[in-house]
């Protein structure tokens, strides 16, 4: 399944989404004017003068183009104030009523969906999203946001206590196939041009309502009869716009649910996961979500929010034709939920900690029980722990992890950059910093994989607390004069993963370029690939032309890049061009940079740190490479 067509699929739709609208305006502009023409054939119609001008003659031209152009201003810029309204992924979580979940829950069955969130980050190499739970009965789940740094992910309730593990990780894959579709992007574009056309019908419903209000505190109503006439028309307006919105949620929505069914089979190796949600759903869990805002935003949901019969607007396939898709052959008998789906036993102290074997601290002793049900749950052999693990579920302790992770190896750098940690963040940081590192020496780990497991921490940082540890991180990389390859990485990452979440960075531009237009950029890029890796010019000459093969661009000498600590510049200026490559460009792009990594057959830590940062900052998760990156980071 080729994730990155399907990307370019989401973004050729939304061209499909812009004509739709413009029809659907135009749809609702006509039907304002002809309420304004009925209104005045109502007013007149009392006129026994057969001379008199009928309602088309006093429409004249002039009415039609203001009131036009009124009805036209009024949806577009409805339609910006609520794109503007939802600039991250939080923003429509926020809007359902969603709790932002502590990544130090000790809550057992909110541990065992922090698990697996975090498994399917792990495989598909992207961070941890923030996850918000909602508090509806019903099974559902849903993902948002404008590219994979910025995702959310929500689930209801009752998918966190209806659900087996198994079940579980379908759903949330199938969230996770919306994020590498594309599918979450159009989704906030959808939501923001709709609302326009929706509002009003809103306006309608709120002056009817006003009129009811005054009417039932006083037995004279003096309200002229065109008033109500006005309400009833925008209402009729409203439904009319609503009729065209539901029209485009069904035609942009219903065959991406079979893609995002299907993906979450891909990422799991396992049907009966997905299939089994959608059998309980069906058993009389259903997915019904109570939110004021869910109907507005049912296109972003596993499944309908609302109790609809399956029709042509509908926003999602037939619950039993996505369970035969993913299980050919379905008796059609639906499951009841499981009554217990997260048991455990074994002792209290006992923590799963993801391929961290160690001893546990006492401060660990708190969460200990909650993970030690996931690890039987899971069926694992449970694992001990210490403080490494646990300082990535607390944001003052993973500010205090990153500190430690970008320590010099030199003592006395590390001493001047530890005074830094101490000036720009106060003494428990630098105290926590040096606790951490002490671990670190004793334990080496993976450094990026773990800063990118803190990331939903430090989500939780204050801007202030953020700046003040940007500040510190600057200071720190500056202290020896030098950028060094794995301080640029883990920066960028850092930068990638928080600056638009505290809105230090602009939000993403367009991505329409063709990667054949930025061939000196791409150039750029790959020499600096070629030069983190081999020590000879003969070497890096052959790993650049290698990765340059692969994109067919034509014999390309390699562009000069300065070696690793005397300036990123160059390569930071290509990058800014090379995000707004098109979905299968980036893909071609990632593809001839692990070429370039892999043609002498022996991949450094440099190398492995690139692609993943590479990665990053294109909002390419490597997961969708499969076994193709397997090599790099086994």
């Amino acid at each position: 399944m080729n994730f990155f067509r399907h990307q370019e699929q989401a973004r050729r739709n939304t061209v499909w989404l812009v004509i739709l609208f413009a029809l659907a305006t135009g749809a609702v502009v006509l039907t304002t004017n002809l309420l304004f023409v009925a209104l005045i054939a109502l007013s007149g119609s009392s006129d026994s003068d057969p001379h008199a001008p009928s309602a088309w003659e006093v429409y004249t031209g002039e009415h039609w183009l203001v009131v036009s152009l009124t009805t036209l201003a009024v949806i577009l810029i409805c339609s910006t104030f609520r794109q503007m309204s939802l600039r991250h992924g939080r923003d429509v979580a926020n809007a359902l009523g969603g709790r932002l979940l502590d990544p130090g829950t000790s809550d057992l069955k909110e541990r065992r969906l922090l698990n697996v969130v975090e498994e399917m980050s792990i495989a598909s190499g992207m961070p941890v999203p923030d996850i918000y739970i909602l508090e509806d009965d019903g099974i559902n789940a849903f993902a948002a946001g404008y590219q994979p740094s910025d995702a959310v992910i929500g689930v209801t309730r009752g998918t966190v206590n209806s659900l087996n593990r198994e079940q579980l990780q379908g759903v949330i894959a199938h969230e996770f196939s919306h994020i590498f579709n594309g599918d979450m992007r159009m989704n906030m574009r959808l939501t923001g041009i709709l609302y326009g056309i929706l509002f009003i019908a809103e306006m309608g419903r709120g002056l009817l309502h006003r009129l009811h209000y005054r009417s039932s505190f006083s037995r004279r109503d003096g309200t002229h009869p065109a008033v109500y006439g006005i309400a009833f028309g925008l209402i009729a307006i409203g439904y009319t716009g609503e009729f065209f919105g539901r029209m485009i949620k069904a035609a942009v929505s219903r065959q991406r649910e079979f893609l995002a069914d299907a993906s979450a089979v891909q990422f799991t190796r396992n049907a009966s996961g997905i299939s089994g949600a959608l059998k309980i759903i069906g058993y009389g869990a259903g997915s019904r979500v109570h939110s004021g805002a869910a109907v507005e935003m049912s296109h972003f949901f596993f499944g309908p929010v609302m109790r609809f019969r399956a029709t042509l607007f509908s926003t999602h396939p037939p619950l039993d034709e996505r369970i035969q898709r993913v299980e050919p052959g379905w008796n059609g008998h639906y499951l009841a939920p499981d009554k217990d789906p997260v048991n455990f036993s074994g002792p209290a102290w006992e923590y799963p900690a993801s391929g961290f074997v160690e001893h546990p601290s006492p401060t660990d002793t708190a969460t200990a029980p909650a993970a030690q049900a996931e690890s039987a749950g899971m069926g694992e052999q449970p694992q001990h722990i210490d403080g490494i693990e646990a300082a990535t579920i607390n944001a003052h302790s993973a500010r205090a992890l990153v500190f430690a992770l970008l320590m010099s190896p030199d003592e006395a750098t590390a001493i001047r950059q530890q005074d830094h940690v101490e000036k720009h963040c106060g003494q428990s940081a630098f105290i926590e910093t040096l606790r951490l590192l002490n671990l670190l020496r004793r334990q080496p780990q993976e450094r990026l994989p773990l800063v990118e497991r803190c990331i939903p921490a430090l989500r939780r940082m204050s801007v202030t607390q953020y700046r003040d540890m940007n500040q510190a991180l600057v200071a720190m990389i500056k202290t020896d004069g030098r950028v060094h390859l794995y301080e640029w990485c883990l920066y960028r990452l850092l930068l990638q993963y928080l600056g638009t979440h505290f809105d230090t960075l602009p939000p993403p531009r367009s991505r329409n370029r063709k990667l054949s237009s930025a061939r000196s950029e791409v150039g750029v890029v790959m020499a600096y690939m070629a030069v983190s890796g081999h020590d000879t010019d003969a070497e890096r000459d052959a790993a650049y032309q290698a990765g340059m093969g692969e994109l067919r661009m034509g014999s390309v000498s390699r562009q000069p890049a300065h070696d690793a600590g005397e300036s990123m510049r160059p390569l930071n200026q290509a990058l800014r061009t090379l995000t707004e490559i098109r979905p299968e460009g980036r893909e071609q792009l990632l593809r001839a940079l692990i070429t370039c990594v892999r043609h002498d057959h022996q991949i450094t830590t440099n190398e492995r740190d690139m692609i993943r940062t590479f990665a990053a900052l294109l909002e390419t998760p490597l997961g969708v490479f499969g076994d193709e990156t397997e090599q790099l980071f086994s």
